[in-house]
């Protein structure tokens, strides 16, 4: 469950526990202790929450990983602007991220490269071309998150 659906899932609780609460009087359970009629509310609310959480599911952003490649096999000594040019025979490149790791920030040998829809379909042609003696390897990117 997200963030945002827990929060959610929260505010209607808390709603239907303080109706409850100060609904009492008018309900003609005086007799019932407060905090029975609280914890009530809460279980109703959760129970309610959840139903329209689960009617209502946050979407995930439309932009997600569709328009991003991953490309390995990379080699070592290229930058990005060379990436860049690589890829914008293709189509627009909006963004290009090689990554780097350990103590001196070196080349992984990989990185994702951000397009346009179309120029990102066009550019998995790539895919086992030779890029600076090595053949690169280009797939759409996956999302870290599962939802």
């Amino acid at each position: 469950m997200s963030m945002i659906c827990f929060i959610k899932l929260c505010v209607v609780a808390v709603i239907f526990s303080l109706a409850g609460y100060y609904a009492m009087p008018f309900l003609a359970m005086g007799g019932s202790p407060e905090p029975s009629i609280f914890a009530t509310g809460l279980l109703i609310g959760a129970l309610f929450g959840g139903f329209l959480v689960a009617l209502n599911p946050v979407k995930k952003d439309s932009k997600s990983n569709a328009n991003v490649l991953y490309v390995g096999n990379i080699p070592f000594n290229v930058r990005e602007d060379e990436v860049q040019r690589l890829f914008e025979a293709y189509g627009t490149v909006k963004a290009v991220r090689l990554v780097t790791g350990g103590p001196n920030k070196r080349p992984k040998g990989y990185g994702f490269v951000e397009m346009d829809k179309e120029g990102a379909i066009e550019a998995l042609n790539l895919n086992g071309s030779e890029f600076g003696g090595r053949k690169l390897r280009v797939n759409s990117a996956k999302s870290k998150t599962t939802h």
